[in-house]
């Protein structure tokens, strides 16, 4: 499923049908709360600069992910985490197209100016995608769940477990001495926004979030909304790009989630665009990036 089939109006349709949650801040950030560490990391291939890996999280799923290290600098090299939209999977940040279909959003730009930058980047799958599929969850069952029944439960946990997994990541970042643990930064487009803007929040390890077109989540799913929680990004610097037609969150909906960030360093950003941006937004990802 690609990432037009899981935006647009099923979302609003679906959402508009969810009671709406009380929770407080604390409570919704309880749900982040896990284990620290992880184990049986392997190797599972590798070139000069790239490495594909897996490793048991925090709940004992194999995670899987991939390291590419540029090649100026010299170690420990500053860190960029990529979160991938839902229905696609962690190659997306590392190949202009994954079994012959083209990358869309353009993250794999955001890689290679990156790299150009001296980052070290890091991606991994999220729960339900690409090598973690579950035939009996598809995505788009979880959808139709979520606008038939209501039932939002499968929805929230993939996004719960997910920015889970990626504070798992930055455990075994701090761990490698050719990585500095210091200086990460997370980048996300569409979902990966949402996740990156909900990672940055939750864990104070992040010096810097880029949010790409998230989706407008309020309380109808209270824990897996950025805004109950983006109050909490003091300290990290923050950019969020959004299109102006984009039809997973208005231009006011993107503005309400902006304003309630307090970190001093933000920037808010937007083009004539629905929810692919065109590729120049790539170039001022990179131009905000330290």
């Amino acid at each position: 499923m690609g990432i037009i089939a899981v935006v647009g109006l099923v979302y609003y349709v679906t959402i508009a049908r969810l009671p709406q949650e009380e929770f407080s801040q604390s409570q919704i950030l309880a749900a982040y709360d896990y284990q620290r560490g992880y184990s049986d990391f392997q190797v599972v291939s590798s070139t000069n600069r790239s490495r594909e890996f897996t490793f048991s999280g925090f709940d004992g799923e194999t995670v899987y992910g991939q390291l590419t290290l540029p090649d100026i600098g010299a170690p420990p090299y500053k860190v960029l985490v990529g979160v991938h939209a839902m229905g696609r999977s962690y190659p997306r940040w590392f190949n202009d197209a994954v079994k012959g279909r083209p990358t869309i959003t353009n993250v794999d730009k955001i890689t290679g100016q990156a790299l150009r930058k001296g980052y070290a980047v890091l991606a991994i799958d999220a729960r339900y995608h690409g090598k973690r599929k579950v035939p009996e969850k598809p995505l788009r069952s979880i959808w139709n769940d979520m606008h038939f029944f209501g039932d939002k439960s499968d929805y929230q946990d993939m996004i719960i477990n997910t920015v889970i997994d990626n504070r798992t990541l930055l455990d075994w970042v701090e761990d490698q001495s050719e990585l500095d643990a210091n200086d990460i930064s997370v980048a996300g487009y569409s979902m990966g926004g949402q996740i990156s803007l909900i990672l940055g929040a939750v864990d104070d390890r992040i010096r810097q979030v880029v949010s790409i077109v998230p989706p407008f989540i309020d309380n109808k799913i209270a824990r897996a909304s950025p805004l109950n929680l983006v109050s909490l990004i003091d300290q990290a610097r923050v950019l969020m790009i959004y299109g102006e037609s984009d039809d997973v969150a208005t231009p006011e909906q993107n503005q309400k989630v902006f304003e309630a960030i307090t970190s001093q360093e933000k920037q808010i950003d937007s083009f004539p665009a629905d929810h692919i941006l065109p590729v120049e937004y790539v170039e001022r990802v990179s131009n905000w990036l330290r």
